[in-house]
């Protein structure tokens, strides 16, 4: 992950080596370095769809708090969980703000 906790401060941007395709309207990922696929669902997707240029989480939890009918804390849990699973597989880059 870079060694950098992601918090909603947190800079975030996918890795371009993961190849991506769309199945079904979701994204479906091939990591070559660790010969893994991942399918993301519709939620992951949309979050891998909004990382492709560089974001920082507060910014991508209120881009989909206009779109998912939920709690905001709640929207704000599952972004930091998917990006910390992102992370830990190798598929995105994190930086602080101040990078």
């Amino acid at each position: 992950m870079d060694g950098i906790e992601i918090s909603r401060d947190s800079i975030v941007r996918r890795r371009p080596e993961p190849l991506a395709t769309e199945v079904n309207d979701e994204v479906v990922l091939m990591n070559l370095e660790r010969d893994r696929c991942y399918g993301l669902g519709s939620t992951g997707s949309d979050i891998w769809r909004r990382i492709r240029e560089p974001i920082q989480v507060g910014n991508l939890t209120m881009q989909l708090l206009a779109v998912y009918d939920s709690v905001p804390g709640q929207i704000e849990a599952d972004v930091l969980r998917t990006l910390n699973q992102f992370a830990a597989e190798g598929l995105i880059m994190v930086s602080t703000a101040t990078e």
